[in-house]
């Protein structure tokens, strides 16, 4: 596992650095998250609105819309596909992304354009790397 400040970037998962996002594929699906960066800079999440299952996303689409005491935002989709699952314990208790961001995956999608949209996305040691800058800049440590 690769770690910086304190935010954990687990091996076997990809991470979507424009988006702030991890992806664990599983078969023919894909859980998504939010990175641990995210979830320390967007400090205790109280709210989250995900799209419904069912709901067809392009790569770069809202899939979910985050609130939390200091930051309102969008969470985008890393794939193009179709919304499979939304886990209802984040629905209910949305930080528990803060208390584990890798656990505590949002959606699942099956996703339609995996291989090409694979090479936007980063293994643990390049995405470590390249939130070294902005972990910096958000001025965030993850624990």
């Amino acid at each position: 596992m690769s770690e910086y400040k304190g935010c954990r970037f687990p091996e076997g998962l990809f991470y979507d650095t424009e988006y702030h996002v991890w992806v664990k594929l599983e078969g023919e699906e894909a859980s998504v998250g939010a990175t641990d960066p995210a979830q320390a800079y967007a400090g205790e999440i109280i709210y989250i609105k995900v799209k419904d299952v069912g709901t067809r996303l392009e790569r770069g689409s809202i899939a979910a819309t985050v609130e939390s005491a200091k930051y309102m935002g969008p969470m985008r989709s890393p794939l193009t596909g179709t919304i499979t699952n939304v886990n209802e314990d984040v629905r209910s208790s949305p930080s528990l992304i803060n208390q584990d961001p890798y656990a505590s995956w949002v959606f699942k999608i099956k996703p339609e354009k995996l291989n090409e949209e694979l090479s936007r996305l980063q293994d643990a040691k390049s995405a470590s790397q390249k939130y070294k800058a902005i972990i910096d800049e958000w001025g965030v440590q993850c624990r």
